[in-house]
């Protein structure tokens, strides 16, 4: 492709041009505001209806919460001892950290770590209700 020099020097006197009107309006213009606009994210929440019958161990640790025995921190082993003084002791006590565990990620009960007790002892996971639970579990009766 062969260009003519005639045509490289008018280019070259075309874009001069072109940067001296632009110099030009922009001594003119005090300042230039460029508006950019942001999405906004609106992240919706819809509850998740779960039903729990008060026959299972889920259930019956809702209760105990819900008549205040987990308003302070309490570990596994004291739920499962108040279960089994209440008489709903589950078949296996072996289930009461998992549910206690699948409550906390319902969002009906929080755990810190507690204090280690003893030589060699590990820490104990600690549950208790969270403060708004009533508003999350509605109880109905037949």
């Amino acid at each position: 492709m062969d260009v003519k020099p005639e045509t490289i020097l008018e280019l070259k006197h075309r874009v001069e041009a072109l940067e001296f009107a632009v110099d030009t309006i922009l001594k003119k213009i005090p300042e230039i505001r460029i508006n950019v606009e942001v999405p906004k994210v609106v992240l919706e929440k819809k509850p998740i209806y779960v039903k729990i019958d008060e026959e299972e161990i889920h259930g019956r640790i809702i209760l105990l919460a819900l008549d205040g025995f987990l308003d302070e921190w309490r570990s596994a082993g004291e739920v499962a001892s108040e279960l089994l003084r209440r008489g709903w002791a589950p078949k296996d006590f072996k289930y009461v950290r998992p549910a206690l565990e699948h409550l906390v990620s319902l969002g009906l009960l929080e755990r810190i770590q507690g204090m280690k007790r003893g030589r060699g002892r590990k820490a104990k996971w600690l549950y208790k209700a969270v403060r708004d639970l009533k508003s999350k579990v509605e109880v109905k009766t037949d």
